[in-house]
């Protein structure tokens, strides 16, 4: 059966709103309706009122003048009433739309594991994360916008349709039509694809915002690897793609703006003022010859040109449908496909439930059996071939092979997360993911955002405990892990980031507690011990058996082998080997110990045959690390001094800015945004001043035409209305091109000020590791790639539309003001600007905390998206865990934080819209019309003559025009204070952000007051590391090494050993200048030293954890240094897909295989001296052997931290971290 086509995204996502809408979204809907009918039916009452005023004023009815003003006034207030009410519909749709589709996306986004599987298999979407945390709400606040215009615009098109057509000729409705369905389809053929464009833009900022995310993940090893060049200039690259297509979108806009104004408003304005002719001068609304005909007329112009404007208007937002459908279009169709998507893969693949004899199939029982299964990877590479294996309950596998050779492939196969290609699969449990009988420890530590509890229980809940965690068995499973000091150093409730917080040892340990606490029958340990002592992981493995748990480890470490009795070994191509020991001896030689059950042979070796040949050694000689570690004499040379009680603790100070008034902010923003009224920012300034000053110019001769064209329908001088008509149309067409060349502008504005705020700040970003410095040394948790990117967006957005929003009332106050002074003299000058000092200290004393409800707003909006992203990063291993669910549960709970809040929001606008909207703008009105009274009442001429009348009428007419424009721009005014109260929010969270980039840039901010009373000082020498009295202290003041004191001399390389957090990578993160000095003196090579000796580098670090660069295989060498850079340096190597193979290396690449390319870098840049954080813990022993001889042949004096005895003889120092509480001790090494 062929598969049923889908329709349009759009409506399909329409649709699926519909149909999930809540009755509190139904009750929002009809209220819209019923809103809108009242705002139109209420609109059309006051256009008759507005009219009765002129007629009022034209006779001099002060007493019928003033009961008009009061229902003006009442009028007024409900349309300000009706109108901040549909705003907050239009707010409370936007956010029940956001709910729906998000709860939507997030249900088969979290099952089955499809969020894993839509970034590691499938490979169709790229950045998930954005179209649920950017596009959605894009979407959502668009649709809610589109529904409130077109239900506003199609009431108000019927009711002025009507209402026209009342006292003018039926064939109105047939030009009507044709002007309708005209417009409408030539402004159909001319639209470009919105939609495309929009879609481009969204998928371009995704993938900006990501790179900016990726160097907040792995900021660390950049800062180790002084990459922020590389990364800088990727950033960089993508940020002008998203810009260059910005323009792109700017430049469509702009033109088919004015195709747009031409059609709607030039011609709207024709057909309008031909509307006028018939009924006017030759119809029922011909003025009559006495005052209070020509005073009912007047009444009939006002309230005529009251409803052409509204008609025209509503007309204009239906024409402008297109356009907005397009965009709608395209944010409809990402989201969709994502839906889609999604839920195809969270559905069980139907082969698993096939019966015996199909081709690939998964079974349940209570053992592990793996028959003819084939390993491939999504991108079609086979690892294994035709595996038959079984691991029955209480036996105990050992996985070894080459990094890369598919040791966790097949485990992935085993979860689920990588489809069954062919064989029989059997496992307890048939479920998608390893279920509670199967527990995975993964290689890569995941720490979940919780309290201590919840790491341990993870992926459950308390909720979902069966026997609740006591307290008691909480610090047992500590203890075995050797972790109670956790329970001192951080409180038991307190949720926090524990991978921020822990060493990769600490969160490995972490880990076995959390094996400890499920007790499955089935434990898969992929390298998870390979940050721990030899001692702590032959003590958790002879725990897991005395616990029953049947282990499948993947190691390297032939420690382990006594705790197996089976082993799978892996060559890579697909070849494999079992080997099972003899229950009649603990101790056989392979060829007698192993029952070879099947063996692929390739032309590669495997390089597991250490592990081999230690499984058939003695067991005594497998506890023991290796053979050559124990011929060497350790000789104690220096140790940490006693503790002085009395000595103050060096202060390490988080990182602080000196915070400024917003005053301040404001100042300093211009001075980047526009330095100098000369430059080309100051010219845009400038072209939108004049294009306002222009409009207003327009605005001004349109009035004055107006009045004049009022005076000649009464006088009944057809001719001279046509004549003025005509010009009339001239000043259309030149606003037509006016408007829209002002909107981009405005734009473009915006978009030259994005690119200096954001290249202001990436310039002090990439300076001294700020980025670093910023994420893990500050007080408070700050979101930085969610200002630089968002936050930057909005403000420079919003700013630009203030500019141009203060530019242009500014303008018309300085013009209108001197006209009215013209007609109204002083006491009209003086009510207008007593007006708006009124108004504005009113409005003042009532505007609520928006710019803290804003920047709360974003916060929560970055905090939400940065939990996709995590989920993104850390997928494989949430995976493995079956935590989906428990992910699902906190990612919601951070929507549902944003979505109070923003309802909360959304209330106080709507409470302070009422006033604002009516003081701004209905009240001048009111204002205006009583001007016309007293122009009336003042103006000389003899009211029997009809030359008087028209131009008492033509007076009337202009000085409402004035006074109304003029107080409608003292109304812009006022409301530029709440714009400005908003916008405050932004700009306090984008230049707290570079106040504290600015700090990072100096040592400023650590304390001197309680350091030595010598000044800690760092200076360069090629030739040697030394620490003298230094003092390796964390940002949270806990003392890890006292009064260290070493020196490394060329060819002279250090071990650095010690328990899991005890201070080791922190003595490199001093060394590198990560963390401040704050005592003692230390020497090291410059970071470059030139050409020197053939060497680029005086010291070279390769990080504790693995990190690749975008870009190809021959970038991964030569990282961090640019290719051009590297020229010189060129390696002549061949690797996997040719050196130019641009590939996702991270996603691609085993964590064995990332380590034994860090090594490549390290081989390629040769310095002088190499400084290696735990960076081959997960390669094998020969492997790792191997890559320090090579090392220590290029002459790179290695300064190691690592558990492995093995690598001692590559060392002449040891460097012993006690305890980390201060201890340290400093050994000799004589082989």
């Amino acid at each position: 059966m062929p598969p049923k086509k889908e329709g349009p995204p759009l409506k399909l996502v329409a649709a699926i709103l519909l149909s999930h809408m809540s009755l509190r979204g139904a009750r929002d809907l009809m209220a819209l309706l019923i809103i809108a009918l009242l705002r139109t039916v209420s609109g059309h009452r006051l256009a008759k009122v507005q009219g009765n005023l002129f007629h009022a004023a034209y006779l001099r009815d002060k007493q019928g003048f003033l009961r008009l003003i009061i229902e003006n006034l009442l009028l007024g207030f409900l349309q300000s009433t009706l109108f901040s009410t549909t705003k907050y519909i239009k707010g409370s749709l936007s956010l029940q739309f956001r709910k729906i589709l998000t709860t939507l996306l997030h249900a088969p986004y979290f099952e089955n594991m499809a969020y894993y599987k839509l970034s590691y298999v499938d490979g169709r979407i790229r950045n998930p994360e954005q179209r649920i945390a950017s596009d959605v709400p894009r979407f959502c606040t668009e649709l809610s916008e589109f529904l409130q215009e077109n239900v506003m615009a199609a009431f108000d098109g019927v009711l002025y349709t009507w209402s026209l057509c009342s006292y003018a000729s039926p064939k109105y409705i047939v030009w009507m039509l044709a002007y309708i369905f005209g417009t409408g389809g030539l402004a159909r053929r001319i639209s470009p694809s919105f939609g495309m464009l929009m879609s481009k833009e969204q998928q371009l900022a995704g993938e900006y915002r990501q790179l900016h995310s990726r160097l907040r993940t792995h900021a660390e090893s950049i800062a180790f690897y002084g990459g922020e060049n590389r990364e800088e200039s990727h950033i960089q690259q993508k940020f002008k793609a998203l810009i260059q297509h910005m323009g792109v979108v700017l430049h469509h806009n702009w033109w088919f703006g004015i195709a747009q104004d031409l059609i709607f408003r030039c011609l709207g304005a024709i057909v309008a003022g031909t509307l006028m002719i018939e009924p006017f001068f030759l119809g029922k609304l011909k003025p009559g010859s006495s005052a209070l005909g020509r005073a009912e007329t007047l009444s009939n112009l006002k309230y005529h040109s009251s409803v052409i404007i509204a008609l025209f208007t509503s007309l204009g937002i239906l024409f402008g449908n297109p356009m907005k459908i397009d965009r709608l279009r395209g944010y409809a169709g990402r989201i969709h496909e994502l839906m889609t998507i999604s839920k195809e893969l969270s559905v069980n693949d139907a082969s698993s439930l096939q019966r015996k004899g199909s081709r690939n199939y998964v079974t349940e029982a209570n053992y592990i059996e793996f028959d003819g299964v084939k390993v491939v990877t999504p991108t079609g590479n086979v690892l294994v071939e035709d595996l038959t294996l079984k691991v029955e309950s209480g036996s105990n596998l050992l996985v070894t092979g080459p990094n890369g050779s598919g040791k966790s492939s097949l485990f992935r196969v085993l979860g689920g997360l990588w489809p069954l290609m062919s064989g029989h699969l059997v496992k307890p449990g048939v479920g998608s993911d390893l279920n509670k009988e199967i527990f995975y420890v993964p290689q890569r530590p995941y720490t979940v955002v919780g309290t201590l509890r919840d790491q341990l229980i993870y992926p459950l809940t308390a909720d979902e405990e069966v026997e609740p965690l006591t307290h008691d068995e909480l610090v047992d499973l500590l203890k075995y892990v050797d972790l109670e000091y956790l329970l001192d150093r951080y409180p038991i409730e307190k949720e926090i980031n524990w991978g921020d917080e822990l060493s990769l040892g600490e969160q490995q340990r972490l880990g076995m507690a959390r094996l400890f606490y499920h007790k499955p029958k089935f434990a898969v340990l992929d390298e998870c011990t390979s940050a721990v002592t030899s001692d702590m992981e032959e003590r958790f493995c002879a725990r897991v058996q005395a616990m029953g748990m049947s282990c499948i480890t993947i190691s390297h470490r032939p420690a382990l082998v006594a705790f197996h009795d089976v082993v799978l070994s892996l060559d890579g191509e697909g070849g494999w080997k079992v080997q099972y020991k003899r229950e009649d001896s603990a101790v056989r030689s392979t060829e007698s110990g192993f029952d070879a059950m099947e063996l692929s042979e390739t032309d590669r070796q495997s390089n597991a045959m250490a592990v081999q040949r230690a499984f058939a050694v003695t067991k005594m000689d497998s506890l023991s690390s290796n053979a050559k570690s124990q011929s060497y004499i350790s000789e104690l040379t220096a140790a940490s001094p006693p503790v002085s009680h009395g000595a103050p603790l060096p202060i390490i100070p988080q990182l602080q800015s000196a915070s400024r008034p917003l005053i301040s902010r404001v100042a300093a923003m211009f001075k980047i945004l526009v330095p100098t009224m000369f430059d080309k920012q100051g010219a845009q300034i400038l072209s939108v001043a004049i294009l306002i000053g222009l409009t207003s110019l327009l605005g001004n001769t349109a009035g004055f035409l107006q009045g004049k064209t009022t005076k000649f329908v009464l006088e009944q001088d057809t001719t001279s209305y046509i004549r003025y008509f005509g010009a009339a149309m001239v000043l259309n067409f030149a606003s037509s091109f006016m408007s829209p060349s002002l909107r981009h502008l405005t734009s473009k504005l915006a978009l030259e000020w994005r690119i200096r705020l954001t290249q202001h700040l990436l310039k002090h970003y990439f300076r001294k590791d700020a980025y670093y410095k910023v994420f893990n040394m500050s007080d408070t948790n700050v979101d930085a790639d969610q200002r630089i990117t968002q936050d930057v967006e909005k403000l420079t957005t919003d700013l630009s539309t203030l500019v141009a929003g203060m530019v242009k009332p500014s303008v018309d106050m300085i013009w209108f003001t001197w006209r009215m002074k013209e007609l109204t003299g002083r006491r009209g000058v003086s009510i207008l600007y007593a007006y708006m000092i009124l108004g504005l200290g009113f409005l003042k004393n009532f505007t609520p905390d928006f710019g803290g409800l804003a920047s709360r707003e974003q916060q929560l909006e970055g905090t939400f998206r940065y939990m996709h992203e995590r989920l993104r990063t850390h997928a494989e291993s949430v995976a493995f865990f079956g935590g989906g669910a428990r992910e699902k549960a906190m990612v919601e709970s951070r929507l549902r934080d944003l979505l109070d809040h923003s309802n909360l929001h959304n209330k106080k606008k709507w409470l302070f819209g009422v006033l604002d909207d009516f003081i701004s703008r209905h009240l001048p009105q009111s204002v205006a019309s009583s001007f016309s009274l007293l122009f009336a009442m003042e103006y000389m001429g003899d009211q029997s003559l009809t030359s008087t009348q028209g131009e008492l009428a033509d007076g009337l007419r202009y000085v409402t025009s004035i006074v109304s424009s003029s107080f409608a721009s003292f109304g812009e005014m006022l409301q530029l204070n709440k714009t400005y109260v908003e916008l405050s929010g932004g700009i306090n969270r984008v230049f707290e952000l570079e106040e504290l980039l600015d700090a990072a840039q100096s040592d400023g901010h650590i304390s001197t007051s309680t350091l030595s009373p010598t000044k800690p000082t760092t200076t360069h020498s090629a030739d040697i590391i030394s620490f003298s009295d230094v003092d390796i202290i964390t940002p949270g003041q806990k003392m890890l090494a006292r009064k260290l004191k070493f020196h490394i001399l060329p060819e002279k390389g250090l071990l650095v050993t010690g328990p899991n957090g005890s201070g080791k990578s922190c003595v490199f993160r001093v060394l590198r200048g990560l963390w401040p000095l704050v005592s003692g003196k230390l020497v090291k090579p410059c970071q470059r030293i030139g050409e020197e000796a053939g060497r680029g580098r005086g010291v070279f670090y390769v990080p504790q954890r693995s990190y690749m660069c975008l870009g190809t295989l021959r970038d991964q060498i030569i990282y961090p240094l640019a290719r051009e850079e590297a020229e010189q340096m060129a390696l002549d190597l061949y690797g996997k897909g040719g050196w130019d193979a641009n590939k996702n290396w991270e996603d691609i690449l085993s964590l064995g295989e990332q380590q034994r390319l860090g090594m490549a870098r390290l081989f390629f840049h040769k310095p002088k001296f190499g400084v290696l954080d735990e960076c081959t813990n997960a390669t094998s022993i020969d492997i790792e052997e191997h890559l320090y001889k090579l090392a220590n042949d290029m002459g790179i004096t290695l300064v190691t931290s690592s558990q492995r005895p093995a690598l001692i003889p590559y060392h002449s120092t040891e460097l012993r971290l006690v305890d980390g509480e201060g201890k340290w001790e400093l050994h000799s090494i004589k082989h």
